[in-house]
Formats: C-alpha cells, sequence, structure tokens
C-alpha cells in the first residue's frame, strides 16, 4: 500500500512538474528547459535577449560567425512570438527599475540588445523596432564607428575559407579541406587570438600571421555604422546607446587600469556624440573566460544602471544582487 502510494505521489509530482513546464514554456518562448527551470525556482521577471546582427544567414560562410546573425524575418517572428505571449517590451532603463523593485510587472519583460556597433543594426534592425514600436539597446565599441576595430574574426574566415591548410608562426598547422575541419579550425584559431596582448593586437596578429597578407582593417570599413549613424540612435526614444569599450578587448588578459582605460575611452566617446550619460554596459564577449568576480566588483566602481554579460538567460528577483553581470539570452535562428 505505501508503495502504491509512493508511486502515485511521483506520478502526481511528474505531472505537476510537467504542466508548470508547459506553462513556463508558454510564458517564456525560445527558452531551453534548464532555463525554465531557472526562471521558476528564482521568480522570473524577463529576458534579455543579445544580438550582433540582423542579415541573412550565408551558407557558404562558417557557424561560429554566422551564428551571430538572425534574418530580419526571424527578427519580426520574434517580436511576434512574445507579444502574443502577453511580454512587456522595456527599455533597460526600465528594466533596471523592475530588477531594484522601482516598478512592479504583472507581465514578463523582454528586451532587445545588439552587440558592437554593425552597420545592419541602423539600416535594417532599426527600422523593424521602429515600426513595432520595440525599445532596444545598441552596446557600441567605439572602434567601430571610428573605424579602427579589428574584426580579426571576419578576416580569420576569409583567410580559412581561402586555404586547404594554414601555418602560423607560433609552428602551428591547421588542416582545414572540409567544411568541419574549417569550423575546427576557426575555433582553436580563436581561443589562440583571446589570449594574445589585448594592448597590441594589431602587431600580436601581424606576428602570429606573418605569412599571409592579410588587411585587417578591411572588413570594419564596409560593416560599421558611422558617428552620424549612431547621432541619429542617439535621438531615438526608443534606443539606448550603451558602453561597450573602445576596442573590444578580452578583459581577462588586462589589468584592472588598462580595463579602466577602456571603459573610460569608449564612455566619454559616446557621450561626446550622444549628448547623454552612458548608463548602460556590456562586456566585450563576456563568457566565463574573458570575465569573472574581478571584472564584476571593478564595475561597481561605475555608477551604470545595468552591466551584461553574454550567457545565463533569465533575469530573475535575485539579479538585484547582480548588477554589474546581469545575465542575457542569445538570440539564434
Amino acid at each position: 500500500m505505501i508503495h502504491l502510494l509512493h508511486r502515485i505521489s511521483n506520478k502526481l509530482l511528474f505531472i505537476n512538474n510537467r504542466l508548470i513546464d508547459v506553462i513556463l514554456e508558454k510564458k517564456f518562448p525560445l527558452l531551453n528547459l534548464r532555463l525554465r527551470k531557472k526562471a521558476m525556482d528564482e521568480g522570473a521577471l524577463g529576458v534579455v535577449l543579445m544580438l550582433h546582427r540582423v542579415a541573412e544567414y550565408d551558407k557558404a560562410r562558417l557557424v561560429p560567425n554566422e551564428d551571430l546573425k538572425v534574418s530580419p524575418t526571424f527578427l519580426q517572428k520574434t517580436i511576434n512570438k512574445y507579444r502574443k505571449a502577453g511580454f512587456l517590451f522595456l527599455s533597460l532603463d526600465e528594466v533596471h527599475d523592475v530588477i531594484i523593485g522601482k516598478n512592479k510587472i504583472d507581465k514578463p519583460f523582454v528586451t532587445f540588445t545588439l552587440d558592437d556597433g554593425y552597420l545592419d543594426n541602423y539600416t535594417i534592425a532599426y527600422p523593424i523596432f521602429k515600426r513595432n514600436h520595440v525599445p532596444f539597446c545598441i552596446f557600441v565599441a567605439t572602434d567601430f564607428p571610428d573605424k579602427r576595430a579589428i574584426l580579426w574574426w571576419i578576416s580569420i574566415e576569409n583567410l580559412i575559407l581561402a586555404n586547404n591548410k594554414l601555418q602560423l608562426s607560433d609552428g602551428s598547422t591547421y588542416i582545414c579541406k572540409t567544411y568541419q575541419q574549417k569550423w575546427d579550425t576557426f575555433r582553436l584559431i580563436r581561443e589562440k587570438i583571446l589570449k594574445l596582448d589585448q594592448r597590441n593586437l594589431l602587431a600580436s596578429l601581424q606576428n602570429l600571421f606573418a605569412y599571409y597578407q592579410i588587411d585587417w582593417l578591411e572588413p570594419i570599413q564596409k560593416m560599421s555604422m558611422s558617428w552620424d549613424n549612431i547621432r541619429e540612435l542617439g535621438k531615438e526614444p526608443l534606443c539606448t546607446i550603451g558602453g561597450h569599450t573602445m576596442s573590444h578587448p578580452s578583459f581577462a588578459p588586462l589589468t584592472l587600469n588598462e580595463i579602466k582605460d577602456e571603459i573610460d575611452g569608449g564612455i566619454k566617446r559616446l557621450k561626446s556624440v550622444v549628448d547623454y550619460d552612458i548608463r548602460h554596459f556590456a562586456y566585450p564577449y563576456g563568457s566565463i573566460k574573458e570575465d569573472g568576480a574581478r571584472e564584476y566588483e571593478f564595475l561597481k566602481l561605475y555608477d551604470f544602471k545595468t552591466a551584461f554579460v553574454s550567457f545565463g538567460g533569465v533575469v530573475t528577483k535575485n539579479d538585484i544582487n547582480n548588477m554589474t553581470h546581469l545575465p542575457r539570452f542569445m538570440l539564434r535562428k
């Protein structure tokens, strides 16, 4: 009898948990089971979506870079899905007020953020957000509009796609004949580049790829927004311009003084253009490999309302204690 009651109890518990998950799946579309469980356990408030580019997917290119894109159609469908699910579309100022309890909401929120400063943020994403009356934030690394950013991930992709074998000056060799080999090569070289001297990245790249003629500044000339674009967006009520450093370095190998120079330089440059205080920030890269307790504690020296990493998923009530490293969910097609 006890065994039967135990089985019935477990069955009811399973049904209850499944019903809760179905409800959460409807409440938080696009999130996986783990993140929906976090939403249930910690008191979810909403989700901050992270994007980089809004452009058509190119199957001939490598997945790691193409995954930085969502298509215009997919972005519109995402907006439609969250609107149908009853989400509130909030700006980052409004998200801040919800997290600290200043504003109470009876529905979950969704917020769109875009990192770096790609031109398609202005030409493609902006019109979609404006047409749908949806707030958004662009975290701008100021070397993008200054045309000094080294989009090494694009340059490396071009190099890998054009060659079946690569040899670097440190003695490493990569076979990249098949698509999978090219993808693997990109991943391995990416890890190597993130460990280079970020303050002298151009020289470090030129040394590492000494056997190849690469114009490291060629991609940024046509892929970034201009300061005129950013100035216009700064006047748009739906848009928030956030800080993202100057050169988009990995913080892990930098000293705190170097990190300060990057953050301060970016804030000063942005403020001079948009003419308002920069109150929101996103870490370059923002993964657990590049940022941790040292960086999170350091950000407390600034008066940012919010600062975001690139992982973690759902924003919960507990995140009032994590204002220097709030979670985001990367939007993928």
